[in-house]
């Protein structure tokens, strides 16, 4: 829906690669067998910026978060790396406790840490050059979400 406001709808349809998800999907697989994740969500229609607004509503949760970690290549603009939508993608939180055996698991595949959940109920992204690019709070997403479907609630 981003790209179809300025015309680009159909250019770069996700591709989904089996050959290169399966071992991020058995890794991912491996660890909530062994309860090492507090949560996981796919990213698909709207992107990272919309999934991590979802989990940050879904919770109640604040997080801050900075693009400049999200592995991506030769991505050098924070909207493509907040509205991409790129198969084989998730978010997962993890207990710090338990961040190197996830990322041991994770070994030689996609995985980096590019944020934290906060005790505040804000959500906080900052861009590639470290700028704050969006502040809001939980209930403003939440109103904001809500707001299509007002007249059904």
């Amino acid at each position: 829906e981003y790209y179809e406001h300025f015309g680009y709808t159909g250019l770069n349809v996700p591709r989904v690669m089996p050959e290169q998800f399966a071992p991020v999907y058995k890794a991912l697989g491996y660890a909530v067998g062994r309860e090492i994740p507090a949560s996981a969500h796919g990213i698909y229609r709207g992107g990272l910026g919309v999934h991590l607004a979802l989990t940050a509503m879904g919770g109640y949760l604040g997080m801050e978060v900075d693009l400049a970690n999200v592995p991506v290549d030769n991505i050098d603009r924070n909207d493509k790396i907040l509205f991409s939508e790129s198969a084989g993608r998730f978010i997962v939180s993890i207990d710090p406790k338990n961040r190197e055996v996830f990322e041991d698991i994770f070994k030689d595949l996609p995985c980096a840490c590019v944020g934290k959940i906060t005790g505040r109920p804000d959500f906080v992204v900052k861009g590639i050059d470290s700028k704050v690019i969006i502040s809001v709070s939980v209930d403003s997403l939440k109103t904001a979400w809500k707001e299509p479907f007002k007249d059904l609630c």
